[in-house]
């Protein structure tokens, strides 16, 4: 899996560099006015937002990126038109490090290394089966919305593999829930009384999940509406 490759012998290449990063820190940005030399980037370590602007000019969250996951792969794009439509920003959540490696050298190891270019396409297809999946359900009430991106956090961050209870990071808050849904902060913490009435949410602050494996049953029971949540 991607998340296993230690990434030694890039790290070690006079293409690439390795850089700490701190909480708030915005460690790569693309768009229309970027004059950067295209680089694709990977986190060692921390975890960060992918962040959009909206009409009215406020940033928004659009994806969360954990350790060992790829970003800005659109430059290895040939086309110039990218930047005409899209825009975006990399904001860490916590302390960390990340890798930028040079856009041609990058393309020649995937090149060279096809098990590697097939763990690439792996991580970029899994993080755009996370955002169709989102952008499915946008219209969705609050509560099957909250409860879908509660699966996803705990996916992407890979805590599904704890036993017991799930304790989400600090940073996980209802204020960021409310941004990833796209939904107010009064409807999502109306939404997390009901999660918690069921007994699938021992805590808001942090948020601590009683079991992935319910979570997961929840979500998949709101095509039947026999859920916890539903009865």
């Amino acid at each position: 899996m991607f998340y296993d490759t230690d990434f030694s012998d890039i790290i070690s290449s006079d293409f690439s560099s390795k850089l700490p990063f701190k909480k708030g820190d915005i460690f790569h940005s693309f768009g229309e006015h970027s004059s950067k030399t295209p680089q694709v980037g990977v986190i060692l370590s921390g975890t960060a937002i992918l962040e959009g602007p909206t009409l009215e000019g406020r940033w928004m969250i659009n994806a969360l990126i954990s350790e060992k996951t790829i970003f800005g792969i659109e430059g290895l794009l040939e086309t110039n038109t990218t930047s005409k439509i899209m825009e975006y920003r990399v904001r860490a959540l916590n302390n960390g490090q990340v890798l930028l490696i040079d856009r041609e050298f990058f393309l020649n190891y995937l090149y060279a290394n096809p098990q590697f270019f097939h763990m690439v396409l792996d991580n970029v297809i899994v993080r755009y089966l996370f955002t169709a999946k989102n952008y499915k359900y946008i219209n969705q009430p609050p509560l099957i919305k909250v409860t879908r991106i509660l699966v996803e956090i705990i996916e992407i961050l890979r805590l599904q593999q704890l036993d017991g209870p799930i304790e989400l990071p600090n940073y996980i808050t209802q204020t960021f829930l409310a941004d990833y849904c796209r939904s107010s902060r009064a409807r999502i913490t109306e939404a997390l009384e009901t999660i918690r009435a069921s007994g699938l949410l021992l805590s808001k602050k942090p948020i601590i999940i009683s079991s992935y494996e319910k979570l997961v049953a929840q979500v998949e029971s709101f095509h039947t509406g026999n859920g916890l949540l539903t009865k």
